[in-house]
């Protein structure tokens, strides 16, 4: 089985790390040598095949680079692919899963989302916090196996929309406060709680009128995980604002100003920021 992972930053350095340990994989990334995870505080070294371009055909692809450059690195892929192989994509947002369904008609594009919190801590090093890595998909018995193998922790709800909009209400709301404000996630449920409260309000009423069950055990959970997640924790797209790269910000929160004044305001906040 031949698996390749698009993108080496903290989903996509993760996911590579642990399958390499049991399946041939390539990691696809145009700045990485080496790879490295720092797991519980310890360092250890992977050996997947880092290759800037694709080579041969795949069985299974994960898609987890930026929202910015998916539809380039999709194409580059196009020619690499046969009827079985199962494509999924770990990135943050409902859009992308449409987006390579379009771009893959003629192969098996799966619905998927991950709880993680990983950064680079160097350009070859990918630092695991809080608990560890949770992936979600659509039921599939090959996805099982090899998550099971490479001791990845999983879940294949019935529910696989519900699923993904829970991640979208909580990284969405987290993204946008401590992006706004350049805040922690310790921060953020320190000083912006009610804040924080009113968008996973405002996303679940959205996901309600598209016929996705979000309901105020969800808002409540989200306020959990956030509480409890590293205090000194960031978003990606805090990150990528930090440094002045290409950031998430119409993926993840233009989406939503399409449906909500509230989140209008916010874009165009965030919009100004950048500059």
């Amino acid at each position: 089985m031949k698996i390749a992972v698009v993108g080496g930053g903290g989903v996509g350095g993760y996911i590579a790390a642990k399958l390499s340990e049991h399946f041939q994989v390539d990691l696809l990334s145009k700045s990485m040598q080496q790879l490295h995870l720092i797991e519980n505080g310890k360092r250890h070294t992977y050996h997947p095949h880092i290759l800037d371009k694709p080579k041969g055909i795949y069985d299974i692809i994960f898609f987890a680079t930026k929202s910015t450059v998916l539809p380039q690195r999709a194409k580059e892929l196009q020619k690499h692919i046969h009827t079985h192989t199962i494509i999924v994509p770990l990135l943050n947002g409902i859009e992308p899963y449409h987006q390579l369904k379009q771009l893959f008609p003629t192969a098996k594009v799966l619905k998927g989302a991950i709880y993680i919190i990983a950064n680079k801590a160097a350009p070859d090093t990918i630092e695991l916090k809080g608990k560890g890595a949770l992936v979600v998909t659509e039921q599939n018995e090959t996805l099982a196996h090899i998550f099971q193998t490479a001791g990845i922790k999983f879940k294949m709800p019935q529910d696989i929309d519900r699923a993904i909009w829970q991640k979208y209400l909580f990284i969405a709301a987290t993204a946008a406060l401590t992006t706004l404000y350049n805040a922690t996630f310790g921060e953020i449920a320190k000083n912006h709680l009610d804040e924080f409260t009113r968008l996973l309000k405002e996303i679940k009423d959205i996901a309600n009128k598209e016929g996705i069950p979000l309901s105020e055990e969800d808002i409540e959970r989200s306020i959990t995980l956030l509480q409890k997640s590293p205090a000194e924790a960031k978003t990606s797209m805090q990150l990528d604002f930090e440094k002045g790269t290409s950031s998430e910000v119409d993926n993840l929160i233009g989406y939503l100003a399409q449906k909500s004044p509230l989140f209008t305001q916010i874009h165009n906040r965030l919009l100004e920021q950048r500059g």
